[in-house]
């Protein structure tokens, strides 16, 4: 580490509250840029890149994002003031704190171990097992949020905007104990404590999440399962390329409850997030999910089926219940209307007000006494009821939203239409819900922490919030895909820089230069070849079919290049080219006598008599190289 030139300040502690909380880049004032301009020789172009500091006495090393903080502070994002106070810094170092900022140089890094460690929920998985591709997203998080990394640092992320992040610590670097990580060649290794973070779900309760199972397709038998009260379970489910459509069932056993939840990303599926949900009310022991191919980002698919059981879904302890995926057709319209019966007359019935039946004319007035005395129609739902039965005891309208059902209902619809949520994308009046329906669906559409599979990097991530660039929005990228697509790579064909999003579009316009170019292309004389005719050959041929052909020697008349090639063909013919393969069956090895292959190569010099006609001085031959039946071996 060099500390040449000598910068420090000392700066109070403010929390970059607009700034994201898992990066480790902070805000200095000016008066810290005009020292470091002063020390570097006043020269703008002679700042390093990237600024990196220290901030003692907690030796934490960061990079910088501005010059733009108010003088005498030093605005530091919310994961850098926790790694500050962990380092032993006194006090609280949000609550305007003086800190001592230094201005250091790092050396580039070579190379990082990294170990995991996570929640207390799940330790029988690793933490690779319970994420997917680990690597790949602390490499991206690395490569967007962070400058530096120092032994003891604490790296901290989220995926798919789960409330606990994962974690991992700084174990051992490489060559010093604190390095600088832009544009270097890092190798990164990863390993496990015996810990595994665990994603939290994020749905409405705090629930655990027991281990997945083997969800099958189309098994004999639907899987019976049992899950603890306010726990979770996830199974896997993968749906082969062939499948149209699966219908996933839910049977509960009767006084049981839960929701069915599925996701395509989200291992850990919630009530809230979810792709596909089924939260129906505890009077409907049947829950159904259907996932059509047209939803799914592959053709072969795994998903992740989750049964979600609120401790106000059941009386008992534990949840039992079946679960079953068949595959089905794509739901196809019929075409049909289905149209309520019209009060009075039908031909030969009436139609009943009351039960909202047809009877028969004959019957119709017994009938009508009848049920004006034994059924009762509710005026809100306008379900036919018997009169003092337990049925219309049990019956219950929401005196929220007026949602009829049964008064078992009642404690699951007001947690799930009438509970307030706040999403941890925003906190402001925008990402406040007044239900946790309206707020799945927030994040499953709009939420900046909604999972996606990036198109870019394959990884799962978060979408951010939607993109400033009018042409993101016009390709329907978020923030994510935008900045990840912006990075440019070098095109392999014309080494031209071109950036990710770009890249299908760039070799269109390759693939159509080249269409271009074989459409006014004249081609080789030689019928086997369907290279480019080389400017200025006299035999018509291309560079590398003349290749063999050619000499330095003196010839104004192509008397010599002539023989060459009565040479060439000669031997081709009588003995072949020697080549394996060689499909020139007429003019390779044709096993003619030496007459029958003189007599099939005087036809081809002959048309090449007008290059006798030529001086020194050069000119265009009169040939007409199309019509030559030229069949050299391919070069």
């Amino acid at each position: 580490m060099h500390r040449t030139p000598s910068i420090s300040q000392r700066l109070k502690c403010q929390p970059a509250d607009a700034h994201s909380p898992y990066s480790d880049k902070v805000f200095l004032p000016p008066s810290f840029l005009s020292a470091l301009l002063d020390s570097e020789g006043g020269g703008m172009q002679e700042l390093p890149s990237p600024i990196t500091v220290r901030i003692a006495p907690s030796n934490v090393c960061c990079g910088v994002r501005g010059f733009d903080a108010e003088e005498g502070t030093v605005r530091i994002p919310a994961g850098m003031l926790e790694q500050i106070n962990n380092n032993g810094m006194s006090g609280d170092s949000s609550n305007s704190t003086l800190v001592t900022v230094e201005y250091v140089r790092l050396e580039k890094g070579e190379f990082a171990r990294l170990r995991s460690f996570g929640s207390e929920k799940n330790k029988e998985k690793s933490q690779n097992e319970e994420v997917g591709n680990l690597r790949g997203l602390l490499e991206s998080h690395m490569r967007s949020n962070l400058t530096v990394l120092f032994l003891g640092e604490i790296v901290r992320f989220p995926v798919g905007g789960r409330r606990e992040p994962l974690s991992f610590e700084v174990v051992a670097l490489e060559p010093a104990s604190a390095v600088d990580i832009i544009d270097v060649d890092l190798a990164v290794d990863i390993v496990d404590s015996g810990q595994s973070t665990r994603i939290s779900g994020g749905g409405a309760s705090d629930a655990s999440f027991s281990a997945n199972d083997k969800l099958a397709l189309d098994a004999p038998q639907p899987l019976g399962i049992e899950v603890t009260s306010g726990a979770t379970h996830v199974m896997t489910l993968l749906i082969p390329p062939q499948a149209d459509a699966v219908d996933i069932v839910l049977e509960c056993d009767p006084g049981h409850d839960a929701s069915l939840v599925a996701s395509c990303l989200l291992r850990d599926v919630s009530e809230i997030d979810n792709d596909w949900s089924d939260c129906s009310a505890p009077s409907h022991s049947r829950k159904e999910l259907r996932v059509e191919r047209s939803q799914l980002p592959n053709a072969a698919c795994a998903i992740y089926v989750g049964v979600v059981v609120a401790a106000d879904s059941t009386t008992e302890p534990v949840f039992k219940g079946t679960v079953s995926a068949v595959s089905a057709k794509r739901a196809q319209s019929s075409g049909a209307d289905i149209t309520e019966p019209e009060d009075g007359v039908n031909g030969s019935s009436l139609f009943c007000a009351n039960c909202r039946t047809s009877v028969p004319k004959a019957n119709f007035d017994m009938h009508s006494l009848f049920c004006q005395r034994h059924n009762t129609r509710c005026e809100g739902c306008g379900a036919v009821l018997k009169r003092n039965s337990a049925e219309a005891a049990n019956h219950w309208h929401c005196a929220v939203c007026s949602e009829p059902g049964v008064v078992g209902d009642e404690a699951k619809h007001n947690r799930l239409h009438h509970t307030l949520c706040v999403c941890a994308c925003g906190g402001n009046e925008e990402a406040s819900f007044e239900s946790v329906i309206e707020m799945a669906e927030h994040r499953r559409t709009d939420c900046a922490l909604r999972l996606i599979e990036c198109r870019y990097c394959k990884l799962g991530v978060a979408q951010g919030p939607p993109a400033e660039s009018a042409e993101a929005r016009m390709l329907g990228m978020r923030e994510h895909e935008w900045s990840c697509g912006s990075r440019t790579i070098t095109c392999a064909r014309c080494n031209a820089y071109v950036r990710i999003q770009h890249v299908a579009t760039h070799m269109q316009m390759h693939d159509f230069q080249d269409r271009q170019r074989r459409a006014n292309m004249i081609h080789c004389a030689n019928k086997r070849c369907d290279r480019e005719r080389a400017a200025g050959n006299p035999l018509g041929l291309c560079a590398a079919c003349y290749g063999p052909l050619y000499s330095n020697a003196w010839d104004p008349g192509h008397q010599k290049l002539l023989k060459r090639l009565t040479r060439m063909l000669f031997a081709q013919i009588t003995q072949g080219c020697g080549k394996g393969g060689c499909t020139n069956r007429e003019y390779c090895a044709a096993g003619l006598s030496e007459s029958e292959a003189a007599a099939r190569i005087v036809p081809i010099v002959r048309a090449y008599a007008p290059l006798a006609n030529l001086t020194a001085a050069g000119g265009r031959p009169n040939i007409d190289y199309d019509s030559i039946d030229l069949r050299l071996c391919s070069v």
